[in-house]
C-alpha cells in the first residue's frame, strides 16, 4: 500500500502547486459538477520532466496501460462519486472506469483526514475530494440519447418495465453492461433516502483504452435539509 500512499501525496502536491492544465469540458462540469485536469505536469506553459514518474507507475501498477496520458485528475466538492465508488466496491461492477481517491482537501489547500467523507447523511460537503482517473470520452449523440430516452427514468418504472429495459440495453450493448445498470438501479433503490438516480446519457462514456462503454458517477445525492415527502 506504500507507493499508493506516495504516489497519492506526489500527485496531490502537483495539483496544489498548479501544475495540471485544466481541460475545458462544460459537459463534465454541468454533469458531474466536476474540474477536470491533464494528468501530465506544466509550469508556466512548459511541460516539465516529473520527479514522480515512478510514484506514476506504481499507482497505476493494477491498471492494464503503462501511459499516464490515459489518465486524468477530478476535482469535486459533490459526494456523487463516493457513493459510486462504494457501489462498485459492494455490487462488483465490471463496465466501470478505473477510479482513486488521492486526497482531501479544504478550500485553503490542507490536506484533511478522509475520515471527514459520511455516505448516507444529508451533510453537504466544504472539502474538494481529489481523484485519478482514466481518460474517457463522451458518447456520440445517437448512443447517448438511447441511454437518456430509456434508462433516465427507470427509478419510476415498475419492475416488469425495468426487466425490458435491462434486456433492451444488453440487446444493443450487451449482458455485462445491462447488469452492471441494473446493480446500480438495486444500490439506487436500496439507498434511495439520500440518493437521486441520475443516469443518462451523459453519464455513459467511451474508454479512449479499448473503447468499451463504462458508467460514470450515476447518482446524485440529496444534501442538506431535504426531508422525505
Amino acid at each position: 500500500m506504500e507507493p499508493q500512499l506516495d504516489s497519492s501525496q506526489e500527485i496531490l502536491e502537483c495539483f496544489l502547486n498548479g501544475k495540471f492544465k485544466r481541460m475545458d469540458c462544460p459537459q463534465c462540469e454541468n454533469t458531474f459538477l466536476t474540474k477536470v485536469y491533464e494528468m501530465k505536469c506544466f509550469d508556466a506553459g512548459k511541460k516539465l520532466s516529473i520527479k514522480c514518474a515512478e510514484c506514476k507507475r506504481n499507482f497505476t501498477a493494477d491498471t492494464d496501460s503503462e501511459s499516464w496520458r490515459n489518465y486524468v485528475v477530478l476535482e469535486k466538492q459533490s459526494l456523487g462519486l463516493e457513493y459510486f465508488m462504494d457501489a462498485i466496491q459492494q455490487s462488483g461492477l465490471q463496465n466501470v472506469p478505473f477510479v482513486r481517491r488521492v486526497g482531501v482537501l479544504d478550500d485553503d489547500g490542507k490536506p484533511l483526514d478522509p475520515a471527514c467523507i459520511h455516505l448516507f447523511s444529508f451533510e453537504e460537503p466544504d472539502y474538494r475530494i481529489i481523484y485519478v482517473m482514466e481518460r474517457l470520452e463522451h458518447l456520440n449523440e445517437a448512443d447517448s440519447a438511447f441511454f437518456t430516452e430509456h434508462v433516465h427514468e427507470i427509478d419510476w418504472m415498475e419492475q416488469e418495465d425495468r426487466l425490458k429495459v435491462w434486456n433492451y440495453v444488453a440487446e444493443r450493448y450487451g449482458v455485462a453492461l445491462a447488469e452492471d445498470m441494473r446493480k446500480l438501479c438495486l444500490y439506487y433503490r436500496e439507498h434511495q433516502k439520500y440518493l437521486n438516480w441520475d443516469l443518462h446519457g451523459d453519464n455513459l462514456m467511451r474508454s479512449i483504452v479499448n473503447s468499451r462503454i463504462v458508467v460514470m458517477d450515476p447518482f446524485a445525492p440529496k444534501m442538506g435539509d431535504y426531508m422525505e415527502a
